[in-house]
């Protein structure tokens, strides 16, 4: 599928924010929706529409050719003061009133955002492939699960050519903590810690991860809704895996500050994730952790 019209819900947070600038550069017209937005992207092809996925006013909107839906509480339940029950409901009442919109207005693709973060620890001994049958049993990744399924299930109507995306951990430009999201990455937290020659915490066990560069999102994603989609989740990102212990060290190498210290390993960490092969993906040049912090120091060195 060459440049369209896309519709991207989250466009306010840190990957619909990353999909809506690189599907922009791109030549696509994006029309990125969220209740807010935080120093969006000045691009001319970005239309940014403010609203709440549940009061039903965006869906006056022109039909599209692609749905990315990847907005989503990420922040327990506990901190943001409701029950699971409510938190379910607050991530997945968007998802399908988005599915509904889709109905009444058909996209060639819709693509759901989900997370290799529906995984366990123990799901699996070394790399999660897409064959793996996850078992997390966080409330978030119980919600992320039923997102599947809805997806999938609404897929199977064949409205539209229907894709589920797992994400594994991300680092990327414009990295900020929201209400929805209120944590960073631990590559945007060595950083802070580096820049003001604070200690760069490693864990014990040094555990090895999966790490995608967000501006290499939706090249990839503009590549994978060209292709028919697969009948399960796509894990979708960077093949490129390292250790904490490695990493931490190039950030404090590149931001020149920070000493690594050794802190307790806490809860165990999941396997990184395994790209899934998929055709649409086997092309697709990844950016190295390495080169991605490196553009990460040199963008903060021209501000």
């Amino acid at each position: 599928m060459k440049s369209g019209r896309i519709l991207i819900t989250g466009g306010g947070g840190f990957v619909g924010r990353a999909l809506a600038l690189g599907f922009a550069q791109l030549g696509w017209d994006v029309c990125a929706l969220d209740r807010s937005f935080d120093d969006p992207p000045g691009h001319p092809r970005i239309q940014h529409v403010v609203t709440d996925l549940l009061d039903g006013a965006w869906s006056d909107l022109p039909r599209v050719d692609v749905v990315v839906h990847a907005a989503w509480l990420t922040t327990d339940p506990a901190t943001l003061g409701l029950t699971e029950a409510e938190y379910q409901t607050k991530n997945l009442k968007p998802l399908t009133t988005v599915l509904s919109y889709a109905t009444h207005r058909p996209p060639q693709s819709l693509v759901f955002v989900s997370s290799s973060g529906v995984f366990a620890p123990d799901d699996a001994e070394e790399g999660l492939t897409d064959a793996h049958a996850p078992t997390g049993s966080s409330p978030y990744a119980a919600s992320k699960r039923r997102g599947e399924m809805l997806t999938f299930t609404w897929g199977s109507e064949g409205l539209a050519g229907t894709h589920v995306i797992r994400l594994g951990y991300l680092f990327g430009p414009d990295e900020v903590v929201r209400p929805s999201r209120n944590g960073v990455s631990l590559v945007a937290r060595w950083m802070n810690a580096a820049r003001h020659s604070q200690p760069v915490e490693v864990r014990a066990d040094d555990p090895a991860r999966d790490w995608t560069y967000t501006p290499d999102l939706a090249p990839a994603l503009e590549r994978l809704v060209s292709e028919p989609p697969t009948r399960r989740p796509v894990h979708f990102g960077s093949p490129h895996v390292v250790r904490d212990r490695e990493l931490a060290s190039w950030i404090s190498d590149e931001v020149g500050g920070g000493e690594l210290v050794t802190v307790p390993a806490g809860a165990r960490v999941k396997p990184p994730m395994v790209p899934s092969d998929v055709s649409a993906l086997r092309d697709v040049t990844w950016t190295t952790p390495r080169d991605g912090v490196r553009a990460l120091v040199d963008t903060e060195v021209v501000a």
